[in-house]
This record gives structure tokens, sequence and C-alpha cells, in this order.
């Protein structure tokens, strides 16, 4: 290949001199300059000032030297104090000039200022330094954006773009091992890495940033204080540059790898990385130590006379190639990506493991949390990525997620996480401050509702809101007393626990009263009996008459109105409109918990309290409203909320915040954009209908209810007696597990399989997930 049998131009330093003096009117003390393919001249002048002269090996294009001269020029327009030689223009004001030498060659001639510092190969080196390369090496890439020359696509050995065209010349590598560890770099890189590298950030870049072209301050020697070399700049992914800048860092030691994630986080800490990007380093700086190897064999059988540094480097570079495949892609991408505050790396299932063995991190976990917080299945899921209706765990396998409603639109949704991120680059702050984003969210959400419903407040979490929610109704009314369904959640907080029966291991507190729920399957009223909703709503007279006895009256009735924690029945039609007209005729407010319910849950609305046809005092909101980011609301009538915050001066610091705000204005985007009410209802039926499907040949299967993509599979021993399988169904969430998907478990009795995955979950995952249950039953 081009370049790999050149050695610098023999020029006579008394012919440099004159070059010097005929083109550019520079004399002084002359010196050599080590270099691998062109004859370099230290000029020290009499005036103290110093320049090189370089002189390019003859067969050197002018297009090449015009390339790096209009690069120079380049950044010292747009970064005037970037620490690089500055172009020293001829007598007739020409970047570079043609020369003859005595041996009658031609070479093209340019000179420039001389750099000041201790080459990085010479210093003892730190992770400052380090650090302090990636920086300046990104901000070298920010000038060099937007540059660009025809001469930056030429061939050149050195482009980690082009490595697979060595593969033929690593038959000259001698040591079999190492051939065979080269080759396999290689075809990797032309197999695998190549085709992913084509989608990633391209540009201008050095090229070449290795110590060995970096100067360090002497004064302060934590400090690039220089980038020497343009001679191997190419047209490349811009992620080659710090690969190409760890050339020559040992990879062996601890120390050697901190040094690799100083220099990483350095360049990230300037031009940030993207996920895509930092996952291919690993094979980057295989692909670049292959050349090297690659490089040096073919040299040394095509031409006498190699340079000692070159040869020095021939056993070194095998062996951190060795050290590098004995890692593994796993182990070494998560020590680059903890040091950018990446997420882990997730492999495919044909890489090795990045996983961290359950035992010593469950151990972990109750050292550093407790040792009663609480974990998913038998055997806890060790999850570090999610993407759509998918999670992954460390090992690379896929689990099918049906449980989780908080990514209501899917993990990692794209347009979710840009609208973060740049408001997040923008302004995050606090509601006492005026800002657009906080008023458009409250009007679209307001919007969505029944239009009694129109200010907001903007909380952190559907617990908050609840708590909020609660405050409001005993202010408004004046009145102490509390009505949940039995066995209902609606949070953590103090005054939200005593309103979740489900969680109750005390006495039920004297202010609150619970309903029966309202279940045509397992409650007192059965399906096929008349009446079943004014049955069950007039156990509300005798919550109301409770409370009164004890001398309360009720400020509230709170219903989660998807009934989740109930065991989600199928609740009798009229049933909740029923109820919270004898409430509201005994002076309560109505509180409609949506934090389940809401965002299109249900399939055919937005809201579960449309779907009872009510329409509540307040609604409130969690979970799902930013997608996993931390964001809870309370909704309600004009007339309730502007005494409540004139007397409490209520306010949130985080509630509402611009970041919380795109979130939730995303959410809602995604939503209307794809569809996904209509998607939750067509996709949940045909959901529903499969699984009754599989109860006619699956005796286990009681009953399957719910709405849009809130569904209950409730689990019995038999269908006569409706002798709850509980312990069954726990068995069932694990063997879903090994499968690879993803439910839960609710009701009274645990035996109610739950099943509410992000709304963008699809027919063909309800196929998946029905298989699973099938063959999960099989096992019982």
């Amino acid at each position: 290949m081009r370049f790999l049998d050149r050695n610098p131009p023999q020029i006579l330093e008394s012919e440099a001199k004159q070059f010097a003096l005929d083109h550019y009117g520079l004399e002084g003390d002359f010196s050599p300059l080590t270099s691998e393919r062109d004859a370099n001249f230290r000029i020290h002048t009499a005036s103290g000032d110093s320049f090189v002269l370089k002189i390019a090996n003859a067969d050197e294009k002018q297009g090449d030297i015009d390339f790096q001269t209009r690069a120079l020029l380049h950044v010292e327009e747009q970064d005037p104090d970037f620490p690089v030689p500055r172009l020293v223009r001829t007598r007739d004001g020409e970047s570079f000039i043609p020369v003859t030498s005595s041996q009658g060659t031609r070479h093209l001639v340019h000179a420039l200022s001389f750099l000041t510092g201790r080459s990085m190969v010479e210093v003892p080196t730190t992770p400052a330094l380090w650090h302090s390369l990636g920086k300046t090496i990104a901000r070298l890439d920010l000038a060099l954006r937007g540059f660009f020359h025809p001469n930056a696509r030429r061939a050149h050995p050195w482009d980690l773009t082009r490595s697979p065209d060595l593969r033929p010349h690593a038959s000259h590598i001698a040591d079999r091992r190492a051939r065979r560890n080269i080759e396999a770099v290689l075809d990797r890189m032309a197999a695998e890495v190549l085709p992913r590298l084509r989608a990633l950030r391209h540009q201008v870049i050095h090229g070449d940033a290795n110590p060995d072209n970096v100067l360090v301050d002497p004064d302060v020697p934590d400090r690039v204080a220089g980038i020497l070399d343009f001679g191997d700049m190419v047209y490349a992914p811009l992620i080659a540059e710090p690969a190409i800048a760890a050339d020559l860092e040992s990879v062996s030691s601890e120390q050697g790898l901190e040094n690799l994630r100083a220099l990483i986080s350095g360049f990230d800490s300037v031009l940030p990385l993207e996920e895509g990007e930092i996952d291919l380093l690993y094979d980057l700086i295989l692909a670049r130590r292959a050349i090297t190897a690659v490089i040096i064999a073919w040299r040394k059988i095509m031409s006498a006379g190699q340079p000692a540094y070159l040869l020095d480097r021939e056993q070194p570079t095998w062996n951190a190639i060795d050290v590098l495949l004995k890692m593994g892609r796993s182990s070494f991408n998560n020590r680059l990506r903890s040091a950018c505050r990446f997420p882990p790396y997730t492999p495919t299932l044909e890489e090795d493991s990045a996983a961290d063995p359950i035992d010593p991190l469950l151990k972990r976990r109750h050292d550093a949390l407790g040792s009663h917080l609480s974990l998913f299945y038998s055997r806890p899921v060790h999850i570090e990525r999610g993407r759509g209706t998918w999670l992954f765990d460390t090992d690379g396998r896929a689990y099918l997620d049906a449980y989780n409603n908080v990514p209501v639109v899917g993990h990692g949704h794209p347009h979710v996480v840009r609208a973060i991120t740049r408001q997040t680059e923008a302004l995050n702050t606090n509601t006492r401050y005026l800002y657009r984003s906080v008023i458009e969210y409250a009007e679209r959400l307001t919007d969505l509702m029944h239009a009694d419903l129109s200010v907001c407040v903007f909380v952190n979490s559907g617990s908050e809101a609840n708590d909020i929610a609660w405050r409001m109704a005993q202010f408004a009314t004046g009145a102490r007393g509390a009505l949940v369904m039995e066995h209902a959640y609606h949070g953590i907080t103090e005054a939200t626990a005593a309103l979740s029966a489900s969680e109750w291991a005390t006495p039920t507190p004297s202010h609150v009263q619970t309903l029966i729920t309202p279940d045509p399957y397992r409650g007192p009223f059965r399906s096929g009996e008349s009446n079943l909703a004014q049955r069950y709503a007039t156990d509300a007279d005798w919550a109301i008459h409770n409370l009164i006895r004890h001398g309360l009256k009720p400020a509230m009735f709170m219903v989660d109105t998807i009934f989740s924690s109930s065991g989600i029945p199928n609740v009798p039609p009229g049933y909740l409109k029923d109820v919270c007209d004898r409430v509201q005729a005994a002076g309560g407010l109505i509180i409609a918990d949506e934090v389940q319910a809401g965002f299109g849950r249900c399939g055919m609305h937005l809201w579960g309290y449309e779907m009872h046809g009510i329409v509540p005092d307040i609604v409130t909101l969690g979970k799902p409203v930013g997608s996993g980011y931390p964001l809870g609301v309370v909704i309600t009538r004009r007339e309730l909320l502007n005494p409540f915050v004139h007397e409490t001066g209520l306010f949130s610091t985080f509630g509402g915040n611009p970041v919380a705000c795109a979130a939730g204005m995303a959410v809602l985007d995604v939503i209307e954009d794809e569809e996904l009410l209509s998607n939750a209802q067509e996709t949940g039926e045909y959901l529903r209908e499969g699984l009754r499907k599989l109860a006619s040949c699956r005796a286990w299967i009681g009953d399957v209810r719910g709405h849009g993509l809130m569904i209950g599979v409730e689990l019995v021993h038999d269908r006569k007696s409706l002798e709850p399988a509980s312990e069954e169904a726990r068995h069932v969430l694990d063997l879903m597990r090994d499968q690879g998907v993803l439910i839960g478990r609710s009701g009274p009795h645990g035996n109610v399989l739950k099943i509410r995955p992000p709304l963008v979950f699809q027919p063909e995952h309800a196929d998946l997930l029905i298989e699973a249950i099938d063959r999960s039953l099989a096992k019982l």
C-alpha cells in the first residue's frame, strides 16, 4: 500500500538551510527532527524564535500538503488560541513551495511555528494528563468541524476504516499467535464494525494524536501544551480520534486502564459521545494496534533500516492485542462507559457476558439499601437496558415487558429522550420563575380533561399528587373522613399510606372507611345476578354511616379508576357513578386516582374516569406521566385550587420543572402521533380473546378480564369453589421470567396475573405472552 515503504528523504542540512533562506528568509541554527516519512528541521533564529521546516517525501502529492496547510489555517480561524503550529507563509505569500534536492528529487516544503513543550512519551503520565489530552483532541475536532478537502478521502494505511485492506499483509507477521489474533481483529472490522461505523458521525480528524505527537506543558505537567503532525488527517468516524490517541497506552495494568478512562471521559466532556460510538472503542483500539503490527511487519520485509522506535513497538503491540482480547469487549466497554456516565454495556448473546454474579450483587444491594427492599421473582433479573417493549439483562438476553406501565410509550422512546435531553441542556429550574413550558403543558393536559378540570398542581409522583388531593379535599369540605376501596393503594406518604388498605399492617385508621370491591367474579354479588351495580354501591352508604358514627364526615372518596390493586375486576357498569352520587350527596369530593388507568391504559378513553361516566372533582396523575421521568399532577377546579394554594402557600421545588414538562409533553406527543389509544384497545382485546381461548384448555384460569392494556388473569384451583391459586400464580411469574416474559401479580389473594405492558405492545407480543403463559401453566 501507499506510504508503507517510505523512509524520510535524505536532505542535507545545507540544502535545508538554503531552502529556508531562499523561500522564507529564515536562518539560524538547524537541527533535524524525527519523522516517519518527511525530513524536518528545527530552525532557531538569532532573535530567539523557532520554526519547523518540513520537507515532504518525494511521493507526497501536492493535494496532501494543501490539505494539511488549509486545515491548520481553518483551526487558527475557528479556535485562535488552540495550541497547534501556525503556518508560515513564503516570501511570496504561498502556503508551500516546490523545491528540487541535490539528488534531483522534487519535494514540497512548508514552514510552521515551533511549539514548545515536552513530548508526552518522555514524561510520567497521569490520569489528569490523559484527561487533558482527551479534552484537547475533542476541542481540535470541534475546530475541524465543517472543514473538508478532497484529499481527506485519500487512501491512507493508518485510516481505521481501511484497516481490512491490510489483511493480506498480516501474513508477514512471524509470530503465529499474534498473526491469528490480528487477522481475527481485521476480519471483525470488515464484517461487523465497519457497517456500524458508517451510521456514526464523520468529519476530518487529526488522525494521529498519539503521545508521540502530543506536547506537555513542562510547568504544568498534567496539561497538554500542543498537538503536532497533521500528516495523517483523514475524513473518518469521529470516534476514531480518541481510539487512535489511546494507541500507545498500556492496557495490561489498572493504571493504564485508568488513563484510558480519563482520556475518553476528557473527550466526552468537550464533545459528548454517542452510545454507538463508545461501544465501538474496543474494536477501534484493537484495529489501530493491528494496523501498527501489520505495517511494522510489512516494512521489515520490504525495506531495511526501519526506525528503531517502530521496531521496538512490535512485541508490545502484539501483547496489547492479546491482553485486550482476553479482557473482552464487555469488561472493557463497561470501564469506558462508566467513565462517561453511560449505563453498563449490554452485550449480544453471541458476545462475552457483562453480568455481575447475582449473589455478590444482592449482598451489595442489601448492604447499601437494606435487606428488605423487595425484588421481583425468586431469582432476580439484572436489567440494564430497555427498548420499546423489551428489557435486556447484562448477558444480552431479551425479556418481553408485559408489566411496566411507567414507560407508557415504551422504554427509551427516542422522542421522549430527545425532549428531556434538549430541555436539560437549555434550562431546569422551578415554578417560581416564569417559563413557557409549564404553562403550555398545563394547558395541554387540562384541554384533555373535562371542562371543569381546568387547573394543575405539579409535583413529583403519584403519592405526592394523592397527598395534595387529600389535603385539598379536607380544606375544601372542612371534613376529615376518607372513603377508599378495600385493597386500595394510593401511595407511600404517611397520609396516602393511611388511604392504602392493601398496605395496612395495623388496624384500620380511624378516619378511613373502605368499600367492598365490586367484583362480579369473586365478590358477594356475582355475574348474572340482577342490579349488581346498585347492590355493590349501597356499601358506600354503610361506609358513610360508619364515618358519621365516629364523629366524621366524608371529605372525599378516592378511587383507582381501574381497580388495579383489587385484582382488576370487571366493575359493573354504573357502579362508580352510583357511589360518587352517594358520596357527593354526603358532602364529599371525588378524587380519581389515574396513576394506573390514565394516559390511554383503558383503550377507549384517555382517562379511566371517562370509562365510568363520572366527572371527578380532582384527578391525580403519576407513574407514566413522564414515561419514567419523575412527575405527578393534581388537576382540579379553579374554585378548589386557588383558595387552597393561597392559604397553604403550596410549592414543590421540582414539581413542574422544565425538564419534567418536556417529558410530559413528549409523552402526549407519542400517544397522539402513534395512536396508542386505539392500539391499547385493539391489542388489548386481541390479547384477552387469546387468553380466553387458552382458558378453555387450561383449567387453572378462572377468569380473564380488564380493559385496554390492563388485563387480569385469575388463577384458581377449582372453578366452582374459586379457591385462589396464590402460590401457583407466584410460581407462574418465575416460569414466565425463565421464558423471557415479565408480568406481575395483583388482587387480595395475589392470584391474579397482572398484565399492563407499555402501550406500544403489539399483537405479535401478545402471541408471545400467551404462549409463555400456556407453557408455564402446563408445568404446574
